[in-house]
């Protein structure tokens, strides 16, 4: 099977964007800077005001030849490489609430990957649509004296991927998820930080022995410009399980928030995993446009 030819779609949508660049920039830089709350793999508290809505479509891809084990040493793997072509939409409701529905297509090959755990690899590839996830995001306070917001997001995963089997690696996780996150920004001039807490509750029988997964992400950017934010980042994930040995995985994003305008926004970085147990030690590059109506 040969990986369909899909970065066509990929270039336009980013073109798309990089052609109002040059002109947009110069209009923000007139009219003066203010902080962007987005960043890259951590969640923001800001939400679109009512009526409004946002549309982000991104391209992650995220490849890995080493894997941890349960001693947090590392050790060979086959290559496993995703690309994954998603999708985003935010809509304002009142003030204060907005909601979110996501979902992509992804394609996998994993050289090591067992099926049915035989000993020998297979299947070795896969694609199909992901799951959506359906969220709502209440900010609960907004000190404009302090430049701090904190927001509550709720919301759950829809298994709507492909399962795996002996022919195809799938690309849902099987089963239903309810998820929370408390997330908090604040900004000092031309500082900004953001941070969030959540877990992720496995539901149904076809969870086998997943337990959940809580993470935790801690990112801080500056306005270097009107419309360039570099930022950094510190993403943590543990998986508990039931029968087996947890997983956990400690990575750093670096890259930038680039808000070129009020109705468009790119963002470009890379997020390498440099401990875990467990788990593959993947390097992954994260593209995305944001286009606010």
């Amino acid at each position: 099977m040969k990986y369909p030819v899909h970065s066509t779609a990929v270039v336009l949508v980013f073109l798309l964007g990089f052609t109002q660049t040059v002109q947009a920039a110069a209009q923000v830089e007139s009219e003066g800077s203010a902080i962007e709350h987005g960043k890259i793999n951590t969640a923001e508290a800001s939400p679109v005001d009512p009526g409004h809505f946002e549309f982000e479509p991104s391209f992650v891809s995220t490849r890995s030849t080493r894997v941890w084990d349960a001693s947090g040493d590392s050790h060979d793997r086959g290559v496993l490489h995703e690309q994954d072509l998603g999708f985003s939409v935010t809509a304002g409701l009142i003030d204060n609430v907005d909601i979110n529905i996501s979902g992509g297509y992804s394609w996998i090959k994993d050289n090591d990957n067992d099926f049915d755990e035989d000993g020998f690899p297979g299947p070795l590839r896969g694609d199909d649509v992901t799951d959506l996830e359906m969220s709502g995001r209440y900010r609960f306070l907004n000190d404009e004296e302090r430049h701090l917001e904190i927001a509550y997001i709720a919301g759950v995963t829809i298994p709507t991927g492909n399962s795996s089997d002996q022919d195809e690696i799938g690309t849902s996780q099987e089963f239903w998820g309810f998820n929370q996150t408390l997330v908090a920004t604040k900004d000092w001039g031309q500082w900004t930080l953001n941070g969030d807490i959540g877990f992720a509750l496995p539901i149904g029988n076809k969870r086998e022995n997943d337990r959940g997964t809580f993470n935790a992400d801690l990112a801080l950017g500056y306005q270097i410009l009107p419309w360039l934010q570099p930022v950094v980042e510190l993403n943590y994930g543990y998986d508990l399980q039931e029968n087996e040995d947890d997983a956990q995985v400690l990575a750093v994003t670096a890259g930038f928030v680039m808000p070129i305008s009020e109705t468009l926004r790119v963002n470009v970085g890379v997020q390498q995993a440099v401990w875990g147990e467990n788990t593959d030690k993947t390097t992954t590059i994260i593209t995305a446009v944001k286009f606010a109506f």
